[in-house]
């Protein structure tokens, strides 16, 4: 009777694995739309902006200090506004436009080229 209540306790706890596991695929899977979407959004205000010739809707450093492409580096610098900001990593010749969620001291940073990193 042991041996049956053990049997029975691991296949419940592997059928409990396997729903796990298929959630997990469908929330990665959930953010990875998510990452496309946010992605196409960024492109689309990055034409705007560009279209429209308004550097008032971007948030531009001036290039007077380059940048590691992380928002906690800028928040850290003292600027403290969500919002899009012109960026210039260091050995990049080119810069790019990036969104600030500066709500949590500037931890996500997401642009077109590298998606949402979240800074530790």
């Amino acid at each position: 009777m042991h041996l049956l209540m053990h049997a029975l306790d691991l296949q419940n706890c592997f059928q409990e694995h396997l729903q796990l596991q298929a959630q997990v695929r469908l929330l990665e899977h959930r953010v990875k739309q998510q990452q496309l979407r946010i992605i196409q959004l960024l492109e689309k205000k990055e034409i705007q902006y560009s279209d429209e010739g308004d550097e008032n809707n971007v948030i531009d450093l001036g290039g007077k200090r380059q940048y590691s492409a992380d928002c906690a580096e800028i928040y850290n610098d003292g600027h403290k506004q969500s919002g899009f900001y012109k960026m210039k990593p260091v050995q990049s010749p080119n810069e790019f436009l990036a969104f600030c969620d500066m709500s949590d001291g500037g931890d996500k940073t997401c642009n077109s080229e590298t998606h949402i990193t979240l800074s530790p």
